[in-house]
């Protein structure tokens, strides 16, 4: 009898041990996207779509099926799969996803106002305004205001605080005539070059503090000492580039150092815009084929002379912006030190240089026209219109929070009389 009962226990604690391996075995299989098929008793391996947005709570359909609302994840089958989400009041995103069995797919997507609401930031005559490198202010020129006094130079600091963008007046109309001045930030930001010439020579030059009121003292003809601020500040330019191509592969680092048009980076540094002057063809993406995740999207690795490219140093993947980009170059200059300067211009602004710039949160670009802003995906999907009103010289720049659209526009006003209009993209 007690041999009996040590057997009916040990079959016990056996079945129990079975059933909790088999149980365990069976949940990591569903946490990995297994799920059950009782027809043919088996277990089928499923994939995940992860589908974020902002704003959030956006629908997500799934081949025009509604299927789900942003934040969620989906169980779906392995096959490739097309993937719309949907908000009211917003232009709609879409992109076509492959689903592998054991793999989580990601949609994160910014969704854009279809009609953003506007506010003026300036009510008089803008002129020459000027993005600093670090994407945190803006300089230019106000005129046509019914005051005398409150002619003149600004600096306006973006914030997402609740006190504002800050503006100070760095320069009034009497202390200099800067009707023909151009302007060029540091590559610091912590200082303005304002520089006059007649087209073909240098005619002034002046170093502005945008933080506070230069008064007449404080402009100093800087045109005897410009070759060297003009060769300083191009060594900054270059260390700070070396510093930032330095983490890409070798064969981008080549091209964007020796045989590009145009080298801008992402505000996060993770990315270049970029034009090669050559065709070439980049090697094939070795790092991407280990990637549980590749974005999807077809990439160029074969590069044509002139175009516009997109690369990305994290996932080693290179992407077509096959829209209209034509470079403005700088009209050729006898005076050796407006030739540097305008070298420098282009390096520094390229909203004045090109129809392309980042928007600040890296993983879009803004396409700028006289008749408007639209913005597209960095791998070249999703263009839609942020705005279609009437730009001067194309200005047009993301806030930092990547909450605004600050554009220079002639909106409700006069055909000649722009101002600084801000566009809220939340």
């Amino acid at each position: 009898m007690p041999y009996s009962n040590q057997r009916s226990r040990f079959f016990i604690t056996l079945t129990v041990g079975i059933i909790l391996t088999l149980g365990s075995v069976l949940a990591i299989q569903i946490a990995k996207g297994y799920r059950p098929n009782l027809k043919q008793m088996s277990l089928n391996g499923m994939g995940l779509l992860s589908s974020t947005s902002y704003p959030k709570s956006a629908q997500v359909f799934v081949n025009d099926r509604l299927s789900s609302v942003t934040d969620d994840t989906l169980y779906l089958n392995p096959g490739t799969y097309q993937v719309k989400i949907i908000k009211n009041g917003y232009n709609t995103w879409s992109k076509t996803i492959p689903v592998k069995a054991e793999i989580v797919s990601i949609t994160d997507a910014r969704l854009f106002p279809a009609i953003p609401s506007s506010n003026p930031l300036t009510f008089y005559k803008i002129d020459s305004p000027l993005i600093s490198p670090d994407g945190s202010k803006i300089i230019y020129l106000q005129t046509n205001s019914p005051f005398d006094t409150d002619n003149g130079l600004y600096v306006m600091s973006f914030s997402n605080t609740i006190i504002g963008d800050q503006v100070t007046q760095v320069s009034d109309l009497a202390s200099f005539d800067y009707s023909k001045t151009e302007f060029l930030w540091s590559p610091d930001s912590s200082q303005i070059l304002a520089l006059s010439n007649d087209g073909k020579k240098v005619i002034s030059a002046r170093l502005l503090n945008p933080k506070i009121l230069n008064t007449t003292k404080n402009l100093v003809d800087q045109t005897i000492r410009l070759p060297l601020i003009l060769n300083q500040w191009r060594d900054q330019v270059d260390k700070i580039h070396q510093n930032r191509i330095k983490d890409f592969p070798d064969f981008i680092t080549k091209i964007a150092s020796s045989s590009s048009a145009f080298t801008y980076f992402s505000p996060d540094t993770e990315k270049i815009l970029y034009s090669p002057t050559i065709d070439q063809e980049l090697p094939d993406n070795d790092i991407g084929k280990n990637l549980l995740y590749l974005n999807p999207t077809k990439q160029a690795r074969s590069l044509n002379k002139g175009k516009t490219y997109i690369f990305d140093r994290k996932e080693v993947t290179n992407y077509l912006i096959d829209v209209d980009n034509p470079i403005n170059q700088p009209k050729t200059k006898t005076d050796e030190q407006l030739t540097q300067f305008y070298l420098l211009k282009r390096l520094l602004d390229p909203i004045s240089t090109q129809n392309l710039s980042w928007f600040s949160d890296s993983n879009h670009i803004l396409i700028r026209s006289d008749s408007g802003v639209n913005v597209i995906d960095y791998d070249g999907l999703n263009n839609v219109s942020l705005t279609s009103s009437i730009l001067k010289n194309r200005f047009a720049l993301s806030t930092p929070d990547g909450n605004r659209l600050i554009v220079l526009s002639n909106l409700n006003q006069k055909t000649d009389l722009y101002n600084l209009i801000s566009l809220n993209l939340k």
